[in-house]
């Protein structure tokens, strides 16, 4: 067979024309097949004529995947994240929602997600200064213009690719640390909560308009693991960020005898309340201390009070050497 001989695809059979041919491992495919397989899919020589079949199969079903598809949040400025929490999967596409049909953007689960990661590219471009013969000379020492572009690496369990790549700028960004930078990062930041186990899908973002979070927290530079995911209320009013929330259990550091109870709150101590019988309540019950018997201490000697008030809590104790609110030692 000649090197101009007429080919078909063996995908569709129509004639492949002049530079429309796509090779494929045992056969020809037409340019037209090649624009139905997902845009992600790279490994189009080493596949065979079958496995092709089976792609193109699998993109017909994600066409009713797609009609079905209702993004709540959108990440990203060039490349765009679109999220549905209610069928808990994600679409990426520079496309509107509106003008999917030809692209037909792969609808792929939450549960698939293995990892997700941000990548920060640096660019240097040294600036210069005029000499004294209108020549451009460096400085001294050198001086540049950095600039940055915010990729999100997501890795997926799918047949066809394992990773797919997200553009969240659509310019360069300049200055490390800059607001704009800073916004970037923290966009970075809710697609990875979004994506993987870190957070529900919309449930780590503000009202999920691509706002930047309050948690101060660094960026992840790691793959982070992928896991369950439950469902999230769409209607729910968002929540501050889960990193951003004090521990109610947190308590002060130093002597771990003057620690705060998280319950104490600079409250009395409940065991210091007084019932009806003006007697200092046991354990909580509004049951009368003694239960009636009243002992009275020896003929001649005056009563001792054993009552003594925890410098830590304030709570006031009845007796005892450890405060029975936060366990601080009575101070003789």
């Amino acid at each position: 067979m000649g090197l101009f001989d007429k080919k078909y695809c063996d995908i569709c059979g129509d004639k492949i024309g002049l530079l429309g041919n796509r090779k494929l491992e045992d056969g020809n495919m037409c340019k037209d097949c090649a624009k139905k397989l997902s845009p992600f899919f790279s490994d189009r020589r080493s596949s065979t004529v079958e496995e092709i079949k089976q792609q193109l199969a699998y993109r017909e079903q994600n066409k009713q995947l797609l009609s079905g598809f209702s993004p709540m949040f959108t990440f990203g400025e060039d490349d765009k994240i679109y999220i549905d929490p209610m069928k808990q999967s994600f679409v990426v596409s520079r496309r509107n929602p509106g003008s999917w049909s030809d692209e037909n953007p792969d609808v792929i689960p939450l549960s698939s997600v293995t990892g997700c990661n941000l990548r920060v590219d640096e660019d240097r471009e040294e600036l210069y200064t005029q000499g004294k013969d209108g020549e451009e000379v460096s400085y001294n020492p050198p001086r540049y213009k950095f600039t940055y572009d915010f990729y999100i690496d997501i890795k997926v369990n799918n047949p066809y690719f394992d990773e797919i790549t997200v553009r969240l700028n659509d310019r360069d960004v300049e200055g490390m640390g800059t607001m704009e930078y800073n916004r970037y990062q923290q966009t970075a930041q809710q697609v990875i909560n979004n994506l993987t186990q870190n957070g529900n899908a919309g449930m780590a973002m503000n009202n999920g308009y691509n706002q930047p979070m309050n948690n101060g927290m660094p960026m992840n530079q790691g793959y982070a693991p992928a896991g369950a995911y439950g469902q999230p209320n769409p209607y729910a009013q968002a929540q501050p960020n889960q990193y951003a929330q004090q521990n109610p259990y947190a308590q002060p550091q130093g002597n771990p005898y003057a620690q705060q109870n998280a319950y104490a709150q600079q409250q009395p101590n409940p065991y210091a309340q007084q019932n009806q019988y003006n007697q200092p309540m046991n354990n909580g019950y509004n049951q009368p201390m003694n239960q009636g018997y009243n002992q009275q201490p020896a003929y001649g000697q005056q009563p001792v009070s054993q009552a003594w008030v925890c410098p830590a809590c304030n709570a006031t104790n009845e007796s005892g050497a450890f405060c029975a609110c936060c366990g601080t030692p009575r101070q003789r």
